[in-house]
């Protein structure tokens, strides 16, 4: 769920998209108003009174890492990660640099014209995180990112682009892998407050579980022990579209009021399904530990206990919520390392992919039949072919010589 306010001088929330996918149908076909306003905004200077006033005070806009609780975008009523990162690029269009779609969810045009926003999909965003790892996605896929535009709150207005560009079917970034063994200063919200824990329950015994390394987290060897991996000269396995899926238990850290039980519940019925032989007394260990110290106002015993009594007793096998598609030989690799390596593979098959688009198009041009199908036109290509708007203009306007001259005939 994706925040929306109807100006920035007012950050009361008004309503919500469910996924960027909303958000992209607003973008390119918002309100006539909304359109009229951006397309004038667009005609002023951008230091100008007039443009400012447009920007803050007419236009909606929305929060994009984040989504709030309380009804108000404010740092403290963080509720939760969207599961989408947002970067800003100053004075850069898609036509300047190239974007990596194979990671890329979503861009558009700014207010302005003269920027972009980009959307990419993360697992672990948290607000202490979300400025490292914004700098090292950004670093990884050479966006050249706008430093000062990463807040908390941050607020992108929503501008209008017909041909902003969605793909819901990328890679998605793993936060704390990427940021492992970095050096990442922790950020506080803006109400700088340290969370302690203070608060005491009777099963004092039952806290401070020693990890002896005895806990699956994850069953990725058994998903992969039939697999045959075969390297190639870059070291990497690829599974291609054939990706391994496995079970994962994350309990992540911060966890607000409103999602406490399903998020505990969910760790709980995770590591029984990991470990069959987890007796009742190791599990209560688990999970009165990770109430204590990864919810910020921690469940009462009694609703900590139904947690653990439904998750032992009922053994429900739950959904599988991890997929890996690369494997390295050389296990010292870094994140980042592994991110570069990855994003190579991607981008060849991003080239490649692309190449069999303009071949199709080429092969359309030279099967063209003026004198049935009339004069060619990108409108007509787009039809036949199902390719996207921006990839058949583009060929048009990169291969004059190559399109059919029906006028000549």
């Amino acid at each position: 769920m994706i925040n929306k306010i109807s100006h920035c001088t007012n950050r009361t929330i008004t309503d919500s998209f469910q996924d960027i996918q909303e958000v992209i149908e607003f973008i390119r076909s918002p309100p006539q108003e909304h359109v009229k306003l951006v397309e004038y905004a667009r005609t002023l200077e951008r230091s100008s009174a007039e443009y400012k006033e447009i920007k803050i005070n007419k236009l909606s806009a929305i929060s994009i890492n984040f989504n709030f609780s309380d009804g108000y975008i404010i740092g403290k009523n963080i509720a939760e990660p969207t599961g989408y990162l947002y970067i800003d690029v100053d004075c850069k269009t898609e036509q300047d640099f190239e974007i990596n779609t194979t990671y890329t969810c979503a861009y558009w045009r700014s207010l302005s014209d003269t920027g972009l926003t980009l959307i990419v999909k993360v697992d672990g965003l948290t607000p202490y995180n979300f400025k490292a790892a914004t700098r090292e996605i950004a670093n990884v896929l050479k966006i050249p990112y706008d430093p000062q535009a990463v807040s908390i709150d941050r607020l992108t207005i929503l501008p209008y682009d017909q041909n902003a560009y969605y793909n819901d079917n990328v890679e998605v970034f793993p936060v704390a892998d990427l940021l492992a063994g970095l050096d990442v200063a922790v950020e506080h919200s803006s109400t700088g407050t340290q969370f302690f824990r203070d608060t005491i329950i009777k099963e004092n015994t039952l806290i401070g579980i020693h990890r002896d390394g005895k806990i699956r987290y994850h069953n990725l060897d058994e998903a992969t022990q039939d697999l045959s991996f075969e390297y190639n000269d870059q070291g990497i396995h690829d599974c291609g579209e054939d990706k391994i899926k496995y079970h994962s238990a994350f309990m992540p850290k911060r966890v607000k009021d409103g999602n406490r039980e399903k998020t505990l519940s969910l760790y709980a019925k995770r590591l029984v399904h990991l470990n069959h032989d987890l007796d009742k007394e190791t599990l209560s260990k688990l999970i009165y530990t990770a109430n204590m110290l990864n919810l910020l106002t921690p469940l009462d015993t009694k609703e900590v206990r139904n947690i653990i009594d439904k998750a032992f007793n009922d053994r429900q096998a739950p959904r599988v919520n991890k997929t890996k598609r690369f494997f390295f030989q050389d296990v010292t690799l870094t994140p980042v390392e592994k991110s570069r390596k990855c994003l190579e593979v991607l981008n060849q098959e991003k080239r490649q992919k692309t190449q069999e688009k303009k071949n199709l198009i080429s092969e359309l041009f030279c099967n063209w039949d003026c004198h049935t199908d009339g004069k060619i036109t990108p409108k007509k290509v787009i039809n036949l072919t199902g390719l996207k708007k921006t990839m058949v203009y583009e060929y048009f306007k990169g291969n004059p010589d190559d399109i059919p001259d029906c006028d000549n005939i």
